[in-house]
């Protein structure tokens, strides 16, 4: 391959510049294939949920959703003049504040709505659902005794003593 540039001694050279040109181009290619999550794209935001959504997600009126984002000073993404979207992650963190609907249907009910209404969002929206349980402490065994006393409060005597006795077999043999 030579440049299609004189050399200064007016032969053609082999030419660098396009060796460094198919190189470049070829790591476009590969930086291409590489998902990338762009949380500004128009996309990216319409797949958020709405304020108004959000509430249904949770369980609780928007006024509540709301007062919980005032409470824990959260950011809605502005969509055009009225529309207000909730990140991933900063409504996993409202439903887990407001003690509603547990996270993980929260979190598997914005899942199904993103599937089904921004299928191209998918990746983006499982990886702010991951980072959000990441962000959580390991969680603790409870304690054996304080196990057993919740299942007699729960569930009736009878039921409670065939629980218990399935659990402490469990127990023993793990």
């Amino acid at each position: 391959m030579s440049c299609h540039l004189p050399a200064l001694s007016g032969r053609r050279a082999p030419c660098l510049t396009g060796s460094f040109f198919h190189f470049f181009q070829s790591l476009r290619y590969t930086t291409q294939t590489m998902a990338t999550i762009d949380v500004t794209s128009s996309g990216y935001v319409r797949a958020l949920p709405t304020l108004s959504r959000a509430a249904e997600l949770i369980d609780i009126s928007p006024a509540g959703i709301t007062r919980g984002i005032e409470e824990l000073g959260l950011e809605p993404v502005p969509w055009g003049r009225r529309e207000k979207h909730l990140g991933v992650e900063d409504l996993l963190r409202l439903a887990a504040h407001l003690r509603r609907a547990s996270v993980e249907e929260v979190a598997g009910g914005l899942q199904e709505d993103v599937e089904r209404d921004h299928p191209e969002q998918v990746e983006a929206i499982n990886a702010g659902i991951d980072r959000f349980f990441d962000s959580l402490p390991a969680r603790r065994a409870e304690q054996p005794d304080r196990f057993v006393a919740e299942l007699h409060e729960a569930l009736p005597e009878r039921y409670a003593k065939q629980a218990e006795t399935i659990y402490l077999r469990h127990a023993a043999s793990s």
